[in-house]
């Protein structure tokens, strides 16, 4: 029995020195980046987490279903990403430890110096220039690493090894930050009417991790469900909401060489979450957090009645939304509308004013009969017809319009994702530790001290690193100092 374990250990053993030596391997990585470097570029290709009615509105039904059976519309969720990102994070792991245990005593110099190695004669026997050479690289700023025999090693500045195991640990982090986000991270959005409110749930099941557990449940032999327990639990989940309520949507507007420019949007919310309930302003590139979840001020929808006029009586009303074509009854053809100008205008040398509602509205006359089955009537051009404004009549085909009630609402996106903390952190340590091995200069002096036919002669070697380094006269100053002049 003894001896059957034994046999196992040892394959054992030869197996996991074989699964470490593949990934210590500095190719394994190489071919895992080429591999997630072509999985980013196909998923910059195909629009990705889409909703199905989206690709099927755009794609058609079966390109829809060829495309996410290839697993194109959901890449950096999918399995086959978060398994190349946990090979990626174990293969750097191996080979920062490994790189970092044969580094350890790098840098102490060997019996013999180098054929290139500088050489000039020192002042005193072997003993004494030893000893000076010693209190001269400490003058210089060095720190003596070693001093065995006649050999003399010495180092000044950051260790580069060190700093290149600390970026190299930041990308393993950002790994890390990527693998949890694609697990725990989720996004929405919320388009909020003034006086509307709209409760956000703190948790979902689009999660990766969520998909995951439950894909892992339902995997079965026969009637069997072995990992039935890997499936989320949603009871928990009741209660963990926020409630959003939308005070008022600001719009500003700057007015410059007659154009309409937009100066800030922001929404004047109240939230009500499990810590208590609080008035805010969400505005562009100044989200709100709260309760996990971040919340951006992404758009904002318009709405606003078209009132039809002939011989100054009302004939018809309409509802329209900005960038929505609409008809009217009274009048034929299409209208499309722009942007709604209104909120508050800023004009430089003037006090801020509200600002009166328009909409540029164009119109596409009705579409003309063919003469005959076999012609097809072209289009008619849309004409410019101006502002549909608040004040002022617009005057088509004999009617005029006006515009009324302009309506804003908000849309506010919002996202959780874990995994961000992680990847502030590692892109810092990653930026700092590259730019310490890029521009800090470290050197490292070997120094060989040997006497004969009544001399003393040094041989020096300069090691040095960092673009801010000078190395040249670092290495001038020592041997002039050790020299004999």
């Amino acid at each position: 029995m003894a001896e059957v374990l034994g046999r196992r250990r040892s394959v054992l053993g030869v197996v996991l020195r074989a699964i470490a030596r593949e990934f210590s391997r500095i190719r394994l990585t190489v071919w895992i980046l080429i591999v997630m470097f072509v999985t980013m570029i196909v998923g910059s290709i195909f629009p990705q987490g889409y909703d199905p009615e989206t690709y099927i509105s755009s794609w058609g039904e079966a390109k829809y279903i060829a495309f996410a059976k290839l697993g194109f519309l959901n890449l950096f969720h999918s399995k086959f990403f978060l398994i190349l990102g946990a090979i990626l994070f174990v293969n750097l792991v191996v080979c920062s430890i490994l790189r970092w245990s044969a580094r350890r005593g790098a840098g102490l110099a060997g019996a013999s110096p180098p054929a290139h190695a500088r050489e000039f004669l020192i002042k005193g026997d072997e003993r004494d220039a030893l000893a000076r050479a010693a209190g001269v690289l400490e003058a210089c700023g060095f720190r003596v690493l070693s001093r065995a025999g006649n050999v003399l090693t010495a180092r000044r500045g950051p260790w580069p090894e060190g700093v290149s195991l600390l970026y190299h640990l930041a990308l393993a982090l950002a790994i890390v930050g990527f693998i949890i986000s694609a697990l725990t991270s989720f996004e929405g959005d919320a388009t909020i009417w003034p006086g509307e409110t709209v409760t956000v749930a703190t948790v979902s099941s689009e999660t990766g991790a969520y998909r995951m557990g439950s894909a892992l449940a339902d995997w079965h032999i026969g009637a069997w469900h072995p990992l039935a327990a890997a499936r989320p639990d949603t009871t928990e989940w009741p209660g963990r909401e926020i409630g959003i309520t939308l005070n008022e949507f600001v719009t500003e507007w700057e007015l410059y060489n007659d154009k309409y420019y937009p100066r800030d949007w922001m929404s004047d919310v109240v939230i009500d979450s499990p810590a208590g309930e609080r008035r805010v302003n969400i505005e562009v590139n100044r989200p709100f957090r709260v309760e996990g979840l971040t919340f951006y001020q992404m758009a904002y929808e318009q709405e606003f009645d078209v009132v039809v006029l002939s011989g100054g009586v009302e004939v018809e009303r309409a509802g329209a939304q900005a960038y929505a074509p609409f008809t009217l009854e009274s009048i034929g053809g299409m209208f499309f509308p722009g942007t709604m100008r209104v909120g508050t205008l800023y004009q430089k040398y003037h006090d801020p004013a509200p600002v009166v509602p328009h909409v540029n509205l164009k119109w596409q006359a009705p579409v003309a009969e063919a003469d005959s089955l076999a012609e097809e009537a072209a289009p008619p051009e849309r004409v410019e017809l101006g502002d549909l404004s608040a004040g002022i009549p617009l005057d088509v085909e004999g009617h005029s319009l006006l515009l009324e009630n302009p309506r804003e609402a908000t849309v506010l996106s919002y996202r959780r994702d874990r995994g961000v903390a992680f990847l502030y952190i590692a892109i810092t340590a990653f930026i700092v530790g590259l730019c310490l091995r890029t521009y800090w200069p470290s050197y490292r002096v070997n120094l060989w001290i040997t006497g004969g036919d009544g001399r003393t002669r040094g041989r020096l070697v300069m090691r040095a690193t960092g673009m801010l380094g000078e190395p040249e006269e670092i290495e001038d100053s020592i041997v002039r100092d050790l020299g004999t002049g």
